[in-house]
C-alpha cells in the first residue's frame, strides 16, 4: 500500500456513495481504529437476502493493529453488523449509553458477543488509543445518544461528524451547544467527515415538534384504528405518539421485536420514565376501534415486517378495513421506494387510508440540510471536506456546497479507497476492492458466491428433475423420469419431455460404458443434452439435476 506508517488514512469500509452500511476506517502510526460498523437493507433484485453487510475481510487481516470501534450512535446502519462479525472482533467497543444498551439486546438476541468489551463512552469523554484521542461531542438525531467524533492525532485532527441536525429534540432532554462545535473549529481541524443524506434539500430541518403537531392533528381527527409506522428506534417519535395517544385517549398497541427492543433499552437509560400499560395483541378486540394506536414496525416496505404481513391481512391479530388509518411517519430509505409503494397499494385496495410525509408534516428527518450543513462548515471550518452516507448525487452535491464554503479541498471518497489527510499530497494513494457480505444459512459470505448466482440463474429459467435406474450393465430398467417447475407450463412442456425422455433413452442405449466411467460424466452428457433441447423449445436454460441409480 502506497502510504507511511506514520501517514493519517481514512478509508472507507461502507457508506461512501450508498445508503446504510457505514463503516470508516482510520489508520495513523500503524494502527486503525474503526467508526461505526453497520448493515444495509438489499432491495427488490437482491431475492432471497435479508441484509447487507460490509467486508470485514481486511479489518481481521489487521490483526492486533487493530484498536477498536467507535459507534456514533444505534441505528442498524451503523452498529448492525457487529452480531454477525462478534466472534472475528477481539477490540474494545465503545458507544454512548443507549447505543450500548440496544447493542447488547442485538448480541443476546443473536446469542452472540459474550467475550465483547462493551465500554460507555460519555459525551466530551476522551479515550486514547494507541496515537489516537477520541472525544465523543453531542449532537441530535432521530434516536437518543448520538455523537460526533473528533480524533486527533500528531498529524491532524478529524470530525467524523455521524449522522446530525441542528434541532434538537426536546423531548429527549438533548442540550446541544454550538459553542462546542466552534470551540473544535478553532483549535484547528484538517479534515471533516460529514453527513451528506439531505445535501439536496433547500432549508433547515425542522425540529420534532413540527412532527409532534402534525401527528396530533390527524391522529385526533380519526374515528377508526390508527396505525403508525416509523423507524423502531427513534425514541423521540415513540415518546410523541405515547403523548399523542394520552392527549387523544387511545389505548397503544406496539408490534415488531425492534420496536421493543429499542423500547426497553430507552427505559434502562431513562430515555422513558412513565410508560402506559400496552394492550396486548390477545386483547386487541376488547378495545373499541376510536380507542386503539397500534404502533407498528415495516415503514420500508419489508417483506417480512409486520406491517407487510397486515397489508397482505394474513396477521393472526389484526385486521384493517375501510375507515382505518395507516401513517407511514418515516422517511423512504433510497432503494425502498418499490416494497413501500407495494404495501401501501395493499393497503388502499382494501378502502385503508394512508398518510404520508408526501402530503401531510408527520416526519422529520434525523439528518442536516443544506443550511445546517452551511452552519457546521462555518463552524468546524476544516481544511478538507469528505462527504460520506450518501449516494453518488447526495455526495456530489455536498462537494459543491463544502466548496462554495471556502474549504480548500473537497475529497469525494468510494469505498476502499485509501486517503491520506497529512502532507503535501493529499488524496487518494492506494485503493482496495470491497465485496458486500449476505448473512445466509447461518453464515456470511461474499455477495458473488456461487449460491446467489445459481439461484438467481433457477429463477429466471426454472429447474429440470430426471431420474435415471440402470442396472450393472448399464442399462435402462424403466424410461427416465423427467419433471420440471418452472419453464412454463405443464401442457406447454408435457410433449419437450417426453421427446427428452427418448432422446435420452437413446444416448444410454448407444453409450460406450467403461468400468472407469463415473456417474458424474454421464450426467453432464444428459444435462448437456437437456439444457440444449429446453433453450431450443423455450429460450430457457433451466437448472438440470439428475439422479442416477444402478440396481445390481
Amino acid at each position: 500500500m502506497n502510504f507511511k506508517k506514520s501517514d493519517l488514512i481514512f478509508l472507507p469500509v461502507g457508506g461512501s456513495e450508498e445508503i446504510g452500511m457505514n463503516a470508516n476506517l482510520y489508520h495513523f502510526n500503524d494502527r486503525w481504529i474503526l467508526v461505526d460498523l453497520g448493515i444495509s437493507f438489499p432491495d427488490e433484485t437482491d431475492l432471497g437476502i435479508d441484509v447487507l453487510l460490509p467486508d470485514f475481510e481486511f479489518i481481521k487481516s489487521l490483526g492486533d493493529k487493530f484498536l477498536g470501534i467507535f459507534l456514533t450512535h444505534g441505528h442498524e446502519d451503523h452498529i448492525g453488523a457487529i452480531p454477525y462479525y462478534a466472534d472475528n472482533i477481539n477490540c474494545p467497543i465503545w458507544g454512548t449509553h443507549f447505543t450500548i444498551a440496544l447493542l447488547k439486546r442485538k448480541l443476546n438476541e443473536n446469542k452472540k458477543g459474550n467475550h465483547l468489551e462493551l465500554n460507555i463512552l460519555n459525551v466530551n469523554e476522551e479515550i486514547k488509543v494507541g496515537d489516537f484521542l477520541v472525544k465523543a461531542i453531542e449532537t441530535s438525531h432521530s434516536i437518543p445518544n448520538p455523537i460526533s467524533i473528533l480524533i486527533s492525532t500528531t498529524a491532524g485532527k478529524v470530525f467524523h461528524s455521524g449522522d446530525w441536525k441542528l434541532q434538537h429534540s426536546n423531548n429527549l432532554d438533548e442540550k446541544m451547544d454550538f459553542e462546542n462545535y466552534r470551540s473544535v473549529g478553532r483549535d484547528g481541524v484538517l479534515a471533516m467527515v460529514c453527513d451528506s443524506t439531505n445535501a439536496l434539500v433547500e432549508g433547515r430541518t425542522p425540529p420534532e415538534s413540527f412532527a409532534y403537531d402534525g401527528l396530533l392533528d390527524e391522529i385526533q381527527n380519526r374515528k377508526n384504528i390508527v396505525l403508525i409506522t416509523c423507524f423502531s428506534s427513534n425514541i423521540s417519535r415513540i415518546k410523541s405518539l405515547l403523548d399523542i395517544a394520552k392527549k387523544t385517549n387511545r389505548s397503544v398497541v406496539i408490534i415488531g421485536r425492534a420496536l421493543l427492543r429499542a423500547i426497553d433499552a430507552a427505559r434502562e437509560v431513562g430515555f422513558i420514565n412513565k410508560m402506559p400499560d400496552f394492550v396486548s395483541l390477545k386483547d386487541i378486540n376488547l378495545i373499541p376501534k376510536s380507542n386503539l394506536l397500534i404502533i407498528c414496525t415495516g415503514s420500508q416496505g419489508e417483506p417480512n415486517s409486520a406491517l407487510s404481513r397486515i397489508s397482505k391481512g394474513i396477521d393472526k391479530h389484526i385486521n384493517l378495513m375501510k375507515g382505518d388509518t395507516v401513517i407511514f411517519s418515516s422517511r423512504k430509505i433510497p432503494g425502498n421506494e418499490n416494497a413501500i409503494s407495494k404495501v401501501q397499494n395493499r393497503f388502499l385496495e382494501q378502502g385503508v387510508e394512508i398518510v404520508t410525509d408526501d402530503e401531510k408534516n408527520i416526519h422529520v428527518s434525523g439528518h442536516p440540510s443544506r443550511d445546517e450543513l452551511i452552519d457546521m462548515y462555518s463552524f468546524i471550518k476544516p481544511k478538507i471536506s469528505i462527504p460520506v452516507h450518501g449516494t453518488r448525487d447526495h455526495i456530489d452535491a455536498h462537494s459543491v456546497l463544502a466548496s462554495d464554503c471556502q474549504v480548500p479541498l473537497v475529497i469525494k471518497p468510494q469505498n476502499g479507497q485509501f486517503i491520506r489527510l497529512n502532507g503535501s499530497s493529499q488524496g487518494v494513494v492506494s485503493k482496495i476492492d470491497f465485496t458486500t457480505h449476505v448473512y445466509d444459512a447461518g453464515e456470511v459470505i461474499p455477495i458473488n458466491n456461487e449460491r446467489f448466482t445459481i439461484r438467481r440463474h433457477g429463477l429466471w429459467n426454472g429447474y429440470v428433475s430426471i431420474s435415471i435406474v440402470l442396472n450393472e450393465n448399464g442399462d435402462l430398467l424403466i424410461s427416465p423420469q423427467i419433471t420440471q417447475r418452472g419453464v412454463s407450463d405443464d401442457d406447454n412442456v408435457s410433449s419437450l419431455i417426453a421427446d427428452i425422455a427418448i432422446k435420452i433413452e437413446e444416448f444410454i442405449d448407444n453409450y460406450n460404458f467403461s468400468l472407469n466411467d463415473s456417474d458424474n460424466r454421464l450426467s453432464d452428457q444428459i444435462s448437456k443434452l437437456v439444457k440444449r433441447e429446453f433453450k431450443y423449445s423455450f429460450s430457457k436454460r433451466p437448472i438440470v439435476d439428475i439422479h442416477i441409480n444402478k440396481v445390481e
